[in-house]
């Protein structure tokens, strides 16, 4: 029918490169062949990485199951390509050349926080803060990697792991779909900022494959989000070139009864809107 366009008709004018474009853009050299699919990026031949990727990067967040969903397999699968005994290695060295580093490790603080243990801390500050996040139905600040940590590289994760929910609160990112990808950005960019490159590769390599994987989501499937999602993201980058040292290094047990402003005042960040974001949650699931 005249002035009605078809999906054929629409994409017309868009296709795949021809012989003499792909060739610009490739070279006349071509890949080697082999009866297995190998690369020389350990990444790519890992099977369960490729998928966990894929999968994270091109799935829909359904109302089926929780945003979080992915998680324990990205775990698996950072783990099973990470080289551990340079991490450590390269954390070793760092301690040697960087004071401030060293003797973060060797303090070792654990710290189990509790909502009744925390009740009698003013309104406002980073101790009324944590007991009203532990106050909400069954949220743990220790819901995996318990126990003590058996060396340097164990409680680094350990403690990042265990203060994640508190870096949300002192940041004003999340959590939700915008402030997850604030806060991941910022830990990469400060990260990246104070530690060697390596070291820092491995340090980032949790946040750097949310937040990538968060980023193609979105433009895929929720596009309508994107401009604030890029706010999120420049506000992340901003905080992490403004911290003198990466969140995760902080003693925050010694902030319980400082004001979370004056926290973020004192790291020379500003703050996101927290659960100003949290109607961003519906428009990137389904």
């Amino acid at each position: 029918m005249d002035g009605i366009v078809t999906d054929n008709q629409a994409g017309a004018n868009i296709r795949a490169l021809d012989h003499a474009e792909s060739r610009y853009m490739q070279g006349a050299k071509e890949p080697v062949t082999s009866s297995v699919l190998i690369s020389n990026s350990k990444y790519l031949n890992n099977p369960y990485y490729r998928d966990t990727f894929a999968q994270s990067a091109l799935r829909r967040h359904g109302h089926d199951l929780s945003e979080t969903y992915m998680i324990p397999a990205m775990v698996k699968a950072i783990t099973e390509v990470k080289d551990f005994a340079e991490f450590a290695q390269l954390l070793g060295a760092e301690k040697e050349k960087n004071p401030e580093f060293g003797a973060w490790i060797d303090a070792r603080r654990m710290t189990s926080y509790r909502a009744d243990a925390l009740s009698g801390h003013a309104a406002g500050t980073l101790g009324a803060a944590i007991h009203d996040f532990l106050s909400q139905g069954d949220m743990s600040m220790e819901f995996m990697l318990q126990g003590e940590p058996a060396n340097d590289l164990d409680y680094l994760v350990k403690r990042r792991v265990s203060n994640h929910d508190i870096e949300h609160l002192v940041t004003g990112f999340g959590p939700n779909q915008l402030g997850e990808e604030a806060l991941a950005i910022c830990n990469v960019t400060s990260a990246a900022r104070y530690f060697a490159p390596v070291l820092a590769q491995h340090i980032n390599d949790f946040n750097v494959f949310v937040s990538v994987c968060s980023y193609k989501r979105v433009s895929l499937h929720y596009p309508r989000l994107m401009p604030d999602y890029l706010n999120a993201m420049k506000l992340g980058i901003t905080a992490g070139q403004a911290l003198k040292k990466p969140l995760f290094m902080m003693q925050w047990e010694d902030y319980l009864d400082v004001q979370v402003e004056d926290i973020a005042a004192e790291l020379g960040i500003t703050r996101g809107p927290g659960a100003g974001w949290d109607w961003c949650t519906e428009m990137c699931t389904g």
